[in-house]
């Protein structure tokens, strides 16, 4: 007499191959654990009037020239007189113009910011000057000064800065030309910022590491990001030297470079690392192994302990969700850093991110393309892009061994309702579908030596629980 057995999948976010668990192999808009959640999503992002309003709206964009929001950021404006802080957003729109909006000051309007216009989309820091709130805007063709409560002014001949930040009351910045040389202002006056005086210089990179690319203040010392590798800024006296730290074996994605809690994350196309300011390591977030060559254009923000990771993934496979028939990056990748779980919402092509917290909300903003436009989104616990509900799949590799023939005569699974199982066999696909919401049982004869099995569902609701088949070996 045969004795009936069963394989059971009761987790779903096994990927270390020597394990006794099923290994899943592909997944997305699905959140992996014990069971299979429903993904996050992006919508168009919303905006509470004030502090105390539960009414939220979108910004008023169309009331301005934009109709591609290529740029944004944010700042808190301290105001001395009567102790009160007020959160700005600054956007750069197609029309080159940038605007302002007074978040939480009853309005949803943007207003354009003293009639300023950059060729290109400026990077944005706050800064101290004069012991008030200050901002530079600094672009290609131009930098702009804003101290808050007065008309910005520009300063020329500075060169061109592509990244900036603040240590110990000193100004670091990047530069494009020549991309191997750090100025250093220690006045924070970014006036001196390509002028050798008394409180200003540069600190020349004469090694292998490639192009000076983002500068990072980080636990009270101040990083360069390179091409290849990682330096650290020491100062001895009134002197700043650079000492190599960390040299990768790949290009370092520059625009992934991210603080996130006690670590600096960052992707190269060997997947994802973390830095302490000590030692690198690689995370086991193992599905990054997949990464497409086309990841340029990869982009990073970190909310609390959460990692956004905005890239291109390869699924090998013929299918086009939603952005994929033109797009820079395809997925989202939210990372939690402290396990490292993390989940793939795949469709939507996110060009830049900003991580907003304030004490009455906060969440991460996106600037994702929509069509021939980008918009401003957010991410949300929806698992939909804009109204388009994702696509859901998971995949595991072989249920079984594959030594022997065995028949398969049922499969049960609890899972909401309209969710697709998918048994591939050594002759073909046979695919069931759950009837309703909680256990569902199907009988049926395979018989095959090898077993796989794939999960998926266009439904907004799609959660599934332990998976079992019954089989004999034959």
């Amino acid at each position: 007499m045969r004795i009936k057995k069963e394989v059971c999948i009761d987790r779903f976010d096994n990927f270390d191959k020597n394990s006794n668990a099923i290994l899943t192999k592909t997944f997305y808009n699905y959140k992996p654990s014990t069971h299979l959640n429903n993904s996050k999503g992006v919508k168009n992002a919303l905006f509470p009037k004030n502090a105390t309003s539960n009414v939220e709206k979108e910004l008023n964009i169309a009331s301005t020239g934009i109709t591609s929001v290529d740029g944004i950021s944010y700042f808190k404006q301290y105001h001395p007189t009567n102790k009160l802080i007020s959160h700005r957003l600054l956007i750069y729109g197609n029309d080159k113009k940038v605007y302002i909006n007074q978040m939480l000051d009853d309005s949803w309007e943007l207003f354009w910011l003293y009639g300023l216009q950059f060729e290109t989309a400026p990077i944005i820091m706050n800064f101290k000057k004069d012991d008030k709130d200050a901002v530079i805007l600094a672009s290609k063709d131009m930098m702009e000064i804003w101290e808050t409560g007065y008309s910005p002014y520009t300063i020329s001949d500075v060169p061109i800065i592509t990244s900036m930040c603040m240590n110990d009351s000193v100004l670091f910045c990047t530069i494009q030309d020549p991309a191997h040389k750090i100025w250093y202002a220690t006045d924070l006056d970014p006036e001196n910022v390509g002028n050798i005086g008394k409180n200003s210089g540069y600190i020349s990179l004469e090694d292998n590491l490639g192009d000076a690319k983002k500068i990072i203040a980080f636990n009270e010392d101040v990083y360069v990001f390179r091409d290849y590798g990682i330096s650290k800024i020491s100062q001895y006296y009134s002197n700043y030297t650079a000492n190599q730290v960390y040299q990768s074996n790949t290009k370092i994605y520059t625009n992934t470079v991210c603080v996130c809690g006690n670590n600096i994350l960052f992707m190269t196309k060997d997947g994802l690392y973390s830095f302490n300011g000590v030692k690198v390591v690689k995370t086991n977030v193992s599905l990054l192994n997949s990464l497409s060559v086309k990841n340029s254009g990869a982009v990073a923000s970190c909310l609390g302990e959460k990692y956004y990771l905005a890239l291109n993934m390869d699924f090998q496979d013929d299918k086009e969700i939603l952005c994929e028939n033109e797009c820079v990056n395809n997925v989202l990748i939210v990372i939690d850093t402290s396990d490292f779980t993390y989940e793939i919402i795949r469709g939507v092509d996110i060009k830049d991110m900003l991580p907003l917290k304030t004490d009455e909300f906060e969440k991460m903003l996106v600037i994702f393309n929509n069509g021939p436009v980008n918009k401003i989104g957010e991410v949300v616990d929806e698992s939909i892009i804009l109204d388009s509900v994702l696509p859901k799949f998971w995949s595991c590799g072989s249920v079984v061994d594959s030594t022997c023939n065995k028949l398969f005569t049922k499969l049960s699974v609890i899972a909401d309702e309209n969710v697709k199982i998918s048994l591939l066999h050594d002759d073909g696909i046979t695919n069931f579908t759950s009837y309703k919401s909680g256990l569902n049982e199907f009988v049926f004869k395979i018989c095959c030596k090898d077993l796989k099995l794939e999960v998926s569902s266009s439904s907004e609701s799609a959660i599934v629980e332990k998976i079992k088949l019954d089989y004999y070996e034959c």
